[in-house]
């Protein structure tokens, strides 16, 4: 079983169908943005950052920027999965993590960043410990000289999972509330956890009472 699981052909037909949900849930959800969106993120290439639960709704985050967008994921299994399924949406993805890569993911996000790519991490991933930010994103942004842009999406209809990082699907025909915050300044993962925990609150504010 595990050999078929691994086997290109079946991730490409996973990743298939999970990009093909997602574009459904997109196209039928209404946007919500409830921040200003900051002036860094429309006028060119800046460092996104949101808590790894909120990765589906990355392309709704990203959304607002117009430079192309190169997202590091775990070198994984898993990572590998979501790589493929961003690449239906038009977003690059390079793999490293503390473990595996981490520098080589590490320089290819440099890199890229050099030459006009905006960059997306998540500060807590890829094995947490969940909304625990770690010096990833900061590093990134400081040496890419990139505003660190920390944001929040939540679909108000959809089901958190019981996974590390609380993992949110959206389910389609809701609401996707979007937060931003402005550049950060001193650039630590203390910071830049507090934004990232303050703007997750503020987007599920109107799903207090809602079920799950």
């Amino acid at each position: 079983m595990k050999k078929f699981f691994d086997h290109p052909l079946t991730v490409r037909a996973i990743a298939a169908l999970i990009s093909a949900y997602m574009y459904f849930v997109l196209v039928t959800s209404r946007v919500q943005v409830v921040t200003v969106v900051p002036a860094p993120l429309i006028a060119g290439p800046v460092v996104l950052a949101s808590w790894h639960q909120q990765i589906p709704m990355l392309p709704i985050m990203n959304h607002p920027n117009p430079s192309k967008l190169l997202a590091l994921v775990a070198a994984s299994r898993a990572g590998a999965l979501i790589r493929k399924v961003a690449i239906w949406f038009g977003i690059d993805a390079v793999e490293g993590s503390r473990r595996r890569g981490g520098l080589v993911g590490a320089r290819t996000l440099i890199r890229a960043a050099r030459s006009g790519h905006s960059l997306y991490i998540t500060p807590d991933g890829s094995r947490g410990p969940a909304r625990i930010a770690k010096e990833g994103a900061t590093q990134i942004a400081r040496l890419a000289r990139l505003p660190l842009i920390p944001c929040a999406a939540w679909p108000v209809r959809g089901k958190t999972f019981n996974t590390w990082d609380r993992f949110r699907l959206p389910y389609p025909f809701g609401t996707i509330r979007v937060a931003y915050g402005e550049p950060l300044r001193m650039l630590t993962p203390a910071e830049l956890g507090d934004a990232l925990d303050a703007l997750t609150a503020h987007v599920q504010e109107t799903t207090t009472n809602s079920k799950s």
